[in-house]
């Protein structure tokens, strides 16, 4: 897995490259539809590599 910086570096990368076909193909383009579905899974990569201790670690409430 990789580390939270290179996630973050590539989804900002992804970021600037959605924007581009955006502004370039149009919010309807295949390129731009795939483009964003790359993002969602960094993004989403991120978010389990930051968030799976915090839940791993929760106590019950009752």
């Amino acid at each position: 897995m990789r580390e939270p910086k290179q996630i973050r570096d590539q989804i900002e990368r992804n970021r600037h490259e959605l924007s581009r076909l955006a502004e370039n193909h149009g919010m309807q383009d295949k390129q731009v539809l795939r483009q964003s579905m790359v993002l969602d899974e960094l993004i989403n990569e991120y978010n389990h590599f930051k968030y799976k201790n915090r839940f791993r670690n929760r106590q019950p409430i009752a």
